[in-house]
C-alpha cells in the first residue's frame, strides 16, 4: 500500500469517528427528559426595623453656660482717714458674713464732731427752753393791757412767738448736724453689705484713704447665676420664674479633672438680646449653694459648664433613633407590604442619640434603622426570620427591578 493510500484511510477514520460522536450527543440531548420547573423566590433587601409607638416625653435642652456672680460689688470707703485695723479674711478667697467688719478707719476726728455737735444740740435745747419762758413773760405783759390795736403780725411779734420758732429750727439743724456726725463715725468702719467672698482687694493697715477709695471686690456666695445660649426657637418650650411659680429645673455640671461638680438650679430670666458670638437666645440661670458649704469642690466663677433644662413635656411623639434620619427629615418605613416608603416627618426635640418625631409615622409602624445602598419607593424589604416571597406574588414593577 502507498504512503499516499495509507494518508487518506486515516483522514476517513478521523472523520467518521468526528461524526459518530455529534450523532451520539445530538442523540443524547434530543432523548433528555427535561428538569422540573420550580418557582424562584424574590429575596428582597434585607434591612433592621424596629415599631415605634407614640408617648409622652419627658425631654431636657443641652447646652453651654458660663458661672457668674449673682451679686457683685466694688467696695468703697465714704470718708477719708487712715486704715487702723483690717480683718484677716480681707485677703482673695476671704469670706465675710452680711454686716461683718472688715476694715476701720482712724475715728477720732470723728469721735470729737459727735461731741462738738451734740453741745450744739444740748445749747439749742437750752435757747428753746429760754425763749420759751420769754414768751410766756411776753404773753402775759400783752393781756395786762387789755385791748390794742395791733395787727397779727405785731401782736406775734410782741409775744416772741419768732424768736420761738427761730430756736426750734435751731434745734432741728443741730440735731441733723449730730445725727450726721453720728452716722460718719458709723462709717468708720467698713462691713460686708452681703454674705460674701473676696475676689481682690487694694489696702493694707496705715494706708490713708481718702472718700471712694476702691477697698475690695466681692461677690455673693449664696447665689450664683449661669448664663447659658440656646436656640431662640427653644424658648417657648421654658418656663420662667413669675411670682410663686418656680421657672424650669436646671441641672448644671462642671468637670474638674476626673471629679464632677454638679448643682441644682432654676431658670429665672429671659435675657432680652442675643448671644454677641452668634444668633443664639441667653437664658439667666440661678443656682443656690454654689459653693456648697464645703461639701466637695465649689462651683467656680467664670467656669464654662454643661447645662440641662428641663422644657414642656411633648405629647404624642415617636422617638426614632440619629441613625434612622436621612437628608435631615427623611425616613425609611417599611409597610405592611413589605414594601419601602420614604417619609417625610415633623421633628419636635433633638436629643444626643434619637430625635422626637410629631408628624409623619404612626405608632406600631415599622421605621429602618439599618443602612440601604440604593434606596428606591416601593423597593421590596425583608428581614431576619422572614420567608422570601414567591414570584407569585407579584411585586410591582419598581419593587421587582429593585430586587438585586
Amino acid at each position: 500500500m502507498t504512503r499516499r493510500r495509507q494518508l487518506g484511510l486515516k483522514w476517513a477514520l478521523s472523520i467518521a469517528v468526528l461524526l459518530v460522536s455529534i450523532g451520539g450527543a445530538w442523540a443524547l440531548v434530543a432523548t433528555k427528559d427535561e428538569p422540573p420547573r420550580a418557582d424562584k423566590p424574590l429575596e428582597g433587601t434585607l434591612v433592621e426595623v424596629i415599631e415605634v409607638q407614640g408617648n409622652r416625653h419627658e425631654v431636657e435642652l443641652h447646652a453651654k453656660g458660663t458661672v457668674v456672680p449673682a451679686k457683685e460689688v466694688v467696695l468703697q470707703t465714704e470718708l477719708g482717714g487712715r486704715v487702723i485695723w483690717q480683718s484677716p479674711e480681707l485677703v482673695p478667697g476671704g469670706r465675710f458674713e452680711e454686716g461683718q467688719p472688715i476694715l476701720k478707719i482712724d475715728a477720732r476726728d470723728y469721735k470729737l464732731a459727735v461731741e462738738s455737735f451734740r453741745s450744739q444740740v444740748n445749747r439749742a435745747k437750752l435757747d428753746l427752753r429760754l425763749e420759751a419762758r420769754r414768751g410766756e413773760v411776753a404773753k402775759r405783759e400783752w393781756n395786762a393791757f387789755g385791748e390794742i390795736d395791733a395787727s397779727e403780725d405785731q401782736r406775734a411779734l410782741a409775744q416772741r412767738e419768732p424768736q420761738l420758732e427761730a430756736s426750734r429750727l435751731a434745734l432741728k439743724a443741730a440735731q441733723s448736724s449730730l445725727k450726721k456726725a453720728e452716722l460718719d463715725l458709723a462709717r468708720t468702719t467698713l462691713r460686708a453689705p452681703f454674705n460674701a467672698m473676696v475676689v481682690s482687694e487694694s489696702v493694707d493697715t496705715g494706708q490713708l484713704l481718702s472718700p471712694q477709695t476702691a477697698v475690695a471686690r466681692l461677690v455673693g456666695t449664696d447665689q450664683y447665676h449661669v448664663q447659658v445660649s440656646v436656640p431662640v426657637v427653644s424658648l417657648r418650650t421654658m418656663n420662667v420664674r413669675s411670682g410663686d411659680e418656680p421657672g424650669s429645673e436646671v441641672s448644671v455640671v462642671q468637670r474638674v479633672g476626673q471629679e464632677t461638680i454638679e448643682r441644682k438650679g432654676e431658670l429665672i430670666r429671659k435675657l432680652p438680646d442675643l448671644d454677641p458670638g452668634g444668633a443664639m437666645a441667653r437664658i439667666l440661670v440661678s443656682i443656690e449653694d454654689p459653693l456648697g458649704d464645703g461639701e466637695g469642690l465649689p462651683l467656680l466663677l467664670g467656669s464654662f459648664v454643661d447645662v440641662a433644662v428641663a422644657a414642656a413635656p411633648i405629647e404624642n411623639a415617636v422617638r426614632v433613633p440619629r441613625g434612622a434620619l436621612h437628608n435631615g427629615r427623611d425616613v425609611y418605613v417599611m409597610n405592611d407590604d413589605d414594601l419601602l416608603e420614604i417619609r417625610t416627618v415633623q421633628i419636635a426635640w433633638t436629643e444626643p442619640d434619637s430625635v422626637l418625631v410629631s408628624g409623619g409615622l404612626e405608632p406600631d409602624e415599622r421605621v429602618v434603622i439599618s443602612r440601604i445602598p440604593t434606596p428606591i419607593p416601593n423597593m421590596l424589604l425583608r428581614t431576619a426570620g422572614q420567608e422570601p416571597a414567591t414570584e407569585a406574588e407579584s411585586p410591582s414593577e419598581p419593587a421587582a427591578a429593585a430586587i438585586p
